[in-house]
C-alpha cells in the first residue's frame, strides 16, 4: 500500500485565477492619491483637484522645496536639475493673490488632464512687494494641499531661478 499523501492540486491550478503583473514596480504614491479611480476620472473631468482643502494660513511657514519620500533619490536630482522635459509652464507676474490661486489651480488641473507631469511655475522673487514676497509662499502653500503635487522646487537660473519652481505631479494610468 501507498501512504503517500494526495496532492490535492497543482501550484498552477491554484494560481489560475492570479494574472501576471505588467511590470514588477510598487505604486508608493497610493496614499496620497484621494481614492481617484480611472473609471471616476472618465465620468467627471471637470477637475481633478479638491478645492475644498485650500486654505490660506500660515503662509510663510512652507518649505522652499517638497518631495514626496516615495520619490527616488536620482528622480529628486533630476527635478532640482531640471533635465526632465518640460510639459507646460505659467507665469503669475503681475496676478494678485486671487487671479493667482485660480489661474494656478487651473493651470494644475488642465495639466492632470492632459497627463502632464513636469511644469514651470513662474511666480517671481517679490522684490517689488513691500514687505516679502507674495506669490512665491502662496504658489508653494496651494501646491502643499494638493495630493496629485509629488514635489516642488526652484528653478534652474536658465527656467528662472528663485523667481520659478519646478513642479513634479503624479500621473493617473488610464487603465
Amino acid at each position: 500500500m501507498n501512504d503517500k499523501p494526495k496532492v490535492e492540486a497543482s501550484f498552477t491550478e491554484l494560481m489560475g485565477d492570479v494574472k501576471r503583473l505588467n511590470n514588477s514596480r510598487i505604486n508608493v504614491y497610493q496614499d496620497r492619491v484621494k481614492s481617484i479611480s480611472p473609471k471616476k476620472q472618465a465620468q467627471a473631468p471637470d477637475s481633478m483637484l479638491d478645492y475644498s482643502t485650500i486654505s490660506y494660513q500660515n503662509l510663510s511657514e512652507i518649505d522652499e522645496s517638497y518631495f514626496n519620500s516615495g520619490i527616488q533619490k536620482r528622480q529628486q536630482k533630476k527635478i532640482r536639475q531640471g533635465i526632465i522635459a518640460v510639459d507646460d509652464h505659467i507665469d503669475l507676474h503681475g496676478c494678485n493673490q486671487q487671479r493667482a490661486t485660480t489661474a494656478l489651480l487651473e493651470f494644475v488641473d488642465h495639466a492632470l488632464t492632459s497627463q502632464f507631469r513636469f511644469l514651470i511655475v513662474v511666480h517671481g522673487k517679490g522684490s517689488r512687494s513691500d514687505k516679502q514676497a507674495v506669490l512665491k509662499p502662496l504658489v508653494h502653500h496651494l501646491l502643499s494641499q494638493q495630493p496629485m503635487v509629488l514635489a516642488w522646487c526652484p528653478a534652474q537660473p536658465i527656467h528662472g531661478g528663485n523667481g520659478a519652481s519646478y513642479v513634479y505631479l503624479k500621473i493617473l494610468s488610464n487603465e
